[in-house]
């Protein structure tokens, strides 16, 4: 639709140029073109004729050009305001889906959680903790993690949990690493010398929600063919100054994670410098430049 406005815009241009050109050229034409206070009747006519005749429909034309960019530009206008209005409904529910957040904390026996943003403190703390663990794991056992591997085996623990029945699925989820069982037999064992910590639990509930809203909401506004890339940046970036830090963290590792292979597909991050806000040496060891190169905010300071 973009491309289409802008051939009728060139369009119209082209018409325009072409038609005073013929004008000038017409007017100015020693065949027409009298400096006698004298009028020629039969030369006036001839001339109103062709002109008419020629110049004219190169005018007429670019009328109708005018009246089809009009209304294509109308229609354009409309349905990027009804795209722009269901983006901004979705990050309203952002917002809220967010303020409805309740996580218990993760070193207190007593029933103390934490709500809304403040949610994301714990999530980035149990995740820390599995990286960690799962670091040492590595180091001890010998196992030659990279460092995606471990990110991947630490959030897939993060998000499913690794309790009970659930230690079954996660097997087969880590399946693709060759020494998974040592890894998963390594965790329950912290997990069971200290149950305090609660680093197996599961976030998957309310985390599932959040990621579909969110990828939905940048692949709504991406996939318009209303917009330039300018305007759809400058929605993206709306979006990025709804999120706070510890958001930014649990984002990072998710979308390094397996769960993030269609946001590298589609290069989200780098397109839309989705995690230009993130605070350097937040990450916990882990670059983000290193995955994602772009100016990131604490380099513009």
């Amino acid at each position: 639709m973009i491309k289409l406005l802008k051939f009728l815009k060139l369009t119209g241009y082209l018409l325009t140029i072409v038609g005073v050109i013929l004008t000038l050229f017409i007017v100015f034409n020693k065949v027409y073109f009298n400096t006698s206070m004298l009028i020629d009747r039969k030369l006036a006519s001839d001339f109103g004729s062709f002109f008419g005749g020629f110049v004219g429909t190169i005018f007429a034309i670019l009328s109708v050009v005018l009246i089809v960019y009009t209304i294509v530009s109308q229609n354009v206008e409309n349905r990027k305001t009804s795209l722009k209005d269901n983006f901004f409904k979705m990050i309203d529910y952002h917002n809220q889906n967010v303020s409805q957040i309740s996580v218990p904390n993760l070193d207190t026996k007593k029933d103390n959680f934490e709500v809304g943003r403040r949610a994301f403190v714990v999530y980035k703390i149990q995740l820390k903790r599995l990286l960690s663990l799962i670091n040492e794991i590595d180091k001890k056992k010998k196992l030659g993690l990279k460092d995606t591997d471990i990110i991947d085996i630490a959030y897939i623990i993060f998000f499913y949990g690794l309790q009970g029945s659930w230690n079954d699925f996660i097997s087969e989820k880590l399946n693709r690493y060759d020494k998974s069982q040592i890894i998963i037999k390594e965790i329950i064992k912290e997990i069971e010398n200290k149950p305090n910590i609660n680093i197996g639990r599961t976030n998957q509930t309310n985390l599932s929600t959040y990621f579909r809203n969110m990828y939905n909401a940048i692949k709504l506004i991406d996939n318009s063919d209303l917009m330039s890339d300018g305007e759809k940046k400058e929605l993206i970036k709306i979006y990025r100054a709804q999120l706070s830090n510890p958001e930014l963290y649990i984002i990072f590792f998710n979308i390094i994670s397996r769960f993030g292979n269609k946001w590298i597909e589609r290069r989200y991050v780098n397109k839309y410098e989705f995690l230009k806000n993130i605070p350097k040496d937040y990450c916990d060891g882990y670059s983000p430049k290193k995955f994602f190169p772009m100016e990131y905010e604490y380099e513009e300071y």
